[in-house]
Formats: structure tokens, sequence, C-alpha cells
């Protein structure tokens, strides 16, 4: 059966009514499209968080979560034959069902989060999940002490496979840039929603040795977490909040604030702007990727090296390969 969008909560939105944004924004309807739970504190819910922004410009919105990627393209389907203006297509597993929906629908402006593809009204934006990985990597590498630090990620999707690729080489960073040698271990469950499991792995890399633990696994995550808690090792998180599952473990959180990136494309639409001929990638230069305040006691030269880090990243004069 098709998703109703009446029941995942439709909001209109008329908050705003003063500006030029807001006023273009009056009269557009946006929906998004989750694969997860917009509560997952990672990446289902900073890209809610950029819809309910879009809804205080004075939009009308409209979603749909837990929506899994061979029903993403009636989801979408469902949205565009209602006549919204652009949908959101929060994960990149769903660019293939929904790219001959657009086609069905010239009219409506499909956005895919890291996507692939730009052709007419089908547009693709990149996340530098291998930014956020290699910031992971880079504290969790100048915190340890045993030498030893662990990734957990989740599904095995590009996204995931970025960002654990791009762990590795932030501790390889540090290792060659600051003289360390830190070893890192890092393992994919393929599940974002199986806590347990997450959290077993975590545990089974402590026990080997790492004193850093650092997740990239959405709902899963908090376990992850847990496991730093429960073993009285460090954590570098991932996610906004998740050092409520962790508060003695958690020394920062790398964020990568998706909110940003659907923001600004919906501000370049209701402008008429939003018209690339290629895939522009939102990672520190655009402020998506960024690090929290720290957490706790944390020597201050990992402080200074992990600033020098990021200022170099929005540079761009960090090279990560996208392995």
């Amino acid at each position: 059966a098709a998703p109703a969008s009446t029941e995942a909560a439709k909001e209109e939105g008329g908050k705003a009514a003063e500006g030029k944004e807001a006023k273009d924004a009056s009269g557009l309807k946006v929906a998004a499209i989750f694969g997860g739970a917009i509560n997952d504190g990672n990446w289902n819910e900073t890209q809610y968080n950029g819809l309910k922004s879009i809804e205080e410009a004075g939009a009308e919105i409209a979603y749909m979560e837990n929506i899994s990627d061979t029903d993403a393209a009636e989801a979408a389907r469902t949205y565009a034959s209602e006549g919204f203006n652009l949908v959101y297509l929060t994960t990149n597993s769903y660019q293939d069902y929904c790219t001959p929906v657009a086609k069905d629908f010239p009219d409506t402006t499909f956005v895919q989060i890291n996507g692939t593809i730009v052709d007419g009204n089908f547009i693709s934006v990149r996340i530098a999940d291998e930014e956020q990985g290699f910031l992971q990597g880079v504290a969790a590498a100048l915190l340890s002490e045993t030498g030893k630090v662990g990734f957990v990620g989740g599904q095995e999707i590009n996204p995931i496979k970025l960002g654990s690729s791009g762990f590795q080489q932030g501790v390889d960073y540090v290792n060659s840039t600051y003289g360390l040698n830190v070893e890192a271990t890092r393992i994919n469950t393929g599940s974002f929603t199986d806590v347990n499991q997450a959290k077993e792995t975590a545990i089974s890399i402590i026990e080997g040795g790492a004193d850093v633990i650092s997740p990239m696994a959405n709902d899963a995550s908090v376990g992850i977490m847990e496991a730093g808690e429960e073993k009285g090792v460090m954590a570098v998180g991932c996610g906004l909040g998740q050092e409520s599952s962790a508060p003695t473990a958690t020394k920062i959180i790398i964020v990568k604030d998706v909110a940003i990136a659907i923001k600004s494309t919906f501000d370049a639409y209701a402008k008429g702007e939003l018209n690339p001929t290629e895939v522009e990638t939102y990672g520190a230069n655009k402020g998506v990727v960024y690090a929290t305040e720290w957490f706790g006691d944390v020597n201050d030269e990992a402080k200074t090296r992990l600033q020098e880090t990021i200022d170099k990243m929005a540079k761009g004069e960090v090279e990560i390969s996208l392995q």
C-alpha cells in the first residue's frame, strides 16, 4: 500500500511572513523521505532539522520515516503527484529507485543526498562523510594512550565506507604529522538498527586494547557509545546528543550537520538558483562538518592539533582519498 503522507504529519508552516526568503518560501511544498527514524540523534535527525527550518521559512512540509529502499519510489511518486515542489531523498540507496520517478514528474525537483547524478530535475548533493570520519580518526588518535583506537560503522553503504576509510586516513595523518604510532581497528556491522550487535562489536574492539571508540551507525551508534561508557574508555561521537549515552566517556563529537545542506539547497530553490551542473560537496568548507566543544578534561595539545586539522580541512589543504 502507498504510504499516506497525511499520517506522516503534513503540517502547514506559516510562521515566517517577513523578508524576501519567507515570501519566496510561502506557497512552496517540501517533502522528505527518510530511511530511518527522525529522532536517531544522527543522520536522519539532522536532515529532519533542516526540513523544520524550511517550515520556519514559511513552506508547507511533509515527511515519511523508516521507508525502505524499495518503497522510496512509491513515496516519491505520492509526493510528486500531490504537487510538492521539492522532494528530499535522504539516503543514497534511494537513487536508483527514484531517478525514474523524476522523469515522470518534471515539475517536481528531487534532491538526492549523497547521490551521484545531476540530470534536469534530479539533483544530487554530496555530504563529505569522509571528512567526518577523518576528523573522528584524528580526534581518537590524538586522545589515545594505548595506541589503539576503534571505529564501528553500520550498513555497508557508500557514506559509511567513506567514513570508515576517512577514519583510517585520519589516524594515519596524526601518525605522520605528529610522530605518533596509533593503530585503528574498523568494523562495519551491516546494520543501522541493531544496537546490541553494535555494542558487542565495540566491546570486542575495546577488549583488544582500544581506549577510544567511535561510531558511524545511525540509530545503532548509541550501543557503541554505551560500550565506551561501560568499559571506561573514551568515545568520539558522531551525532549531537550522543554524550547522553556516554556522559563520562564522550570527549568530543564530530558533527555532520546535513540540515545546513538541506536548508541551503532550499534557499537556492526558493530564489530560482538551484541549477547545478555537477554534484556539489558539502563539508567543513560549508560548515556541514564541524567539532563540538570538548567534554571533560582533555590535554591542550590534542585540542590544538585537532583545531589545526579542522582549519586546514576547511581551506582544502587536507587530502582525503575517496576509496
